[in-house]
């Protein structure tokens, strides 16, 4: 994350900015949510003329008659404005020309509204009621947005009343006759300055909406689906997909876009994605069944996402019951999230007959992985996670976290699940492409098979087939933080047939917090707030297994000091092996937010120490430092 993101985030969370006040209202238009599905302007003859307007008004992020936010947005003159603002979509070589007017009472600066690749800082400013005429070609093909800020100060990206100041900028290429049948999605993030009632806000949306109110989705088994997902938010994002891997096919910022051949395009189901950048992906649905694709960070698809109510409304109480009504009315046919809500998309997949595997020739191998509180309480509760196996019993040394739990591809497993908790639960298992049911989501799964929560004392039975070796996680995906930053979670690791796990050899360094903010203090490795140092051998090939199971957190590890540091070669994301092209040697130093996974090779070519540390990057004094004792 860029500096002066890190900085305004601090800013934004910790005071209340005075003096910035969000377009005064009470006569402001309504902005209407922008599903992307319609280009802007009017394209004639090689030429797209689009006439923009910089507009005042309110905004529901949630239902029309929830919660009213005062913010700015662009619109097309003479239609409603919009949240992205209007879609503009082009072949390459179209050129453009667009008029841009300021009709909000304070400078505007627009930034992107230029021919592709462009110069990040070159922005155009227009006074109040100033309109600027603009001409050029759109340039190289690929997934752009456009922004402009009028309110927040300095040089930060927008991120007040302003952070909903932009909208999508694609150029296709010219030898497409048809462009490739794609949907667009855009992650906005706003604060909420402070009022006599509620401290600051957080507003995340997807076009336009905040869930339990984003767009539902209807694809079939099979099919291949594309997505550009844009996040114009001054936050990075982990954007995980349950159920199935999804192909990157380009990653680029608001000015310019890399697309990736065949043979560099990584396999994920969690890519994080950074401040002003955008992705296409490309996937296919496994399984039938009601699946997510979400931010990973707990923080942005809590219930508590839910927005309250800063003015008052001549509209209905915005209570708990009025957000759950409204939400069975629009998801009753595909399910219902009822303890997440903000940046998250769900997805209604139709089965095909045919398409499933066929059942388990093998019975299966049986687990039990028993859940129950510590003996510490308080602020910070913490649990215990063990794993029994027949008769043999796995538990984490000091129960801070779960044991690893190891399978094998192809091989059927079921693991009874036991609640001694008191409160539910249900566990997640991370990566997997299983049957929606065992996914591990509250009211996911199938019509008439629906996935419930685990009742304190009671049990659930996972039953799937891994169908791919790699690392993976398991974690609770109930909305209490607590259980996550307490402990409920371990690494899920998946074997070729027949090859033995040799925890000597296969080491697992598993990111976690025991509290769950973004600026957390206490962050742990396998555990432990102070790990204890790590035993190699010079000369010995180990897999690094590196996973991030913070609720909040987005790290940067590291192996050696800053100006030394180790190298090792990079083999899986996610679980998924990368291709040759990318499974290259380089410095031992990886960004890795939550719910991502990397596997390394790794060997120490000299006896010695090595440092270890894991520095959270929305606070750089927040750290976790062991070492690598190298015989």
């Amino acid at each position: 994350m860029p500096t002066r993101s890190r900085a305004l985030w601090n800013c934004a969370l910790c005071v209340i900015l005075a003096g910035i006040a969000v377009a005064s209202a009470v006569a402001a238009d309504d902005i209407i949510a922008n599903p992307n599905r319609t280009p802007g302007g009017k394209l004639e003859n090689g030429v797209l003329t689009l006439h923009l307007e910089i507009r005042a008004g309110v905004w529901h992020a949630e239902a029309e008659d929830g919660p009213p936010l005062y913010v700015q947005a662009f619109a097309e003159a003479g239609q409603p404005a919009q949240i992205p603002g209007p879609l503009v979509r082009v072949p390459e070589g179209t050129t453009i020309h667009v008029t841009v007017t300021n009709k909000f009472k304070k400078k505007a600066t627009v930034y992107g509204l230029n021919t592709r690749p462009c110069d990040p800082k070159a922005g155009i400013e227009l006074k109040p009621d100033e309109t600027r005429d603009l001409t050029f070609v759109a340039g190289a093909p690929g997934t752009y947005f456009y922004w402009a800020k009028t309110v927040t100060p300095g040089d930060d990206r927008p991120y007040l009343a302003d952070s909903q100041l932009n909208g999508v900028f694609i150029v296709d290429p010219a030898s497409s006759a048809t462009p490739v049948p794609d949907r667009v999605f855009v992650i906005n993030t706003m604060f909420v300055v402070s009022d006599a009632i509620h401290p600051g806000v957080e507003v995340v949306s997807i076009n336009g909406k905040s869930y339990p109110y984003t767009e539902p989705l209807e694809y079939t088994q099979g099919e291949t689906i594309r997505w550009r997902v844009i996040n114009a938010s001054v936050s990075e994002h982990p954007m995980h997909l349950h159920g199935s891997f999804y192909q990157l096919l380009s990653l680029g910022e608001f000015e310019k876009d890399t697309q990736f051949p065949a043979d560099q395009r990584k396999s994920v189901v969690t890519q994080d994605l950074p401040d002003e950048h955008t992705m296409m992906i490309e996937w296919k649905p496994q399984h039938p069944g009601v699946w997510l694709f979400h931010c990973h960070f707990a923080g942005h698809v809590s219930v508590q996402e839910h927005i309250p109510v800063f003015h008052d409304t001549d509209g209905p109480h915005y209570t708990p019951e009025v957000v759950a009504a409204a939400a069975h009315d629009q998801r009753h046919a595909m399910g219902m999230m009822n303890d997440m809500a903000g940046l998250l998309l769900v997805t209604n997949v139709k089965p095909v007959p045919g398409l499933d595997p066929p059942p388990a020739s093998m019975p299966p191998h049986k687990f039990d992985l028993v859940i129950e509180p510590t003996a510490e309480a308080g602020k910070n509760p913490t649990f215990s996670c063990a794993i029994r196996e027949g008769k043999k019993v796995v538990a984490s040394a000091d129960k801070s976290m779960g044991p690893p739990l190891v399978v094998t591809r192809g091989e059927p497993v079921e693991i009874t699940i036991t609640n001694h908790l008191h409160e539910p639960t249900t566990i997640h298992w991370h990566g997997l492409e299983i049957e929606a049911y065992y996914d591990g989501v509250i009211g996911g799964g199938t019509p008439g098979h629906v996935t419930p929560a685990i009742p304190p004392g009671g049990t659930f039975v996972a039953r799937f087939t891994p169908p791919r070796a790699g690392t993976f996680i398991y974690h609770t995906h109930y909305a209490d933080p607590d259980q996550l930053s307490g402990g409920i979670y371990g690494a899920l690791i998946v074997l070729e047939p027949g090859q033995p796990y040799d925890p000597e050899r296969d080491k697992v360094l598993l990111i976690g917090a025991r509290d769950d903010d973004f600026f957390t203090k206490r962050i742990t490795i396998n555990g432990d707030e102070s790990p204890a140092p790590i035993s190699l051998t010079h000369g010995v090939p180990y897999r690094l297994r590196l996973i991030n199971m913070a609720p909040n957190l987005s790290a940067d590890f590291q192996l050696g000091s800053k100006d030394h540091l180790a190298k090792w070669r990079a083999i899986a994301k996610d679980g998924a092996t990368l291709p040759p092209a990318l499974a290259v040697s380089s410095d031992t130093s990886q960004h890795i937010a939550s719910g991502e996974t990397y596997d390394f090779e790794f060997e120490a070519d000299a006896p010695g120490e090595i440092p270890l540390q894991v520095q959270n990057s929305f606070k750089e004094s927040s750290k976790v430092a062991g070492k690598i004792v190298v015989q």
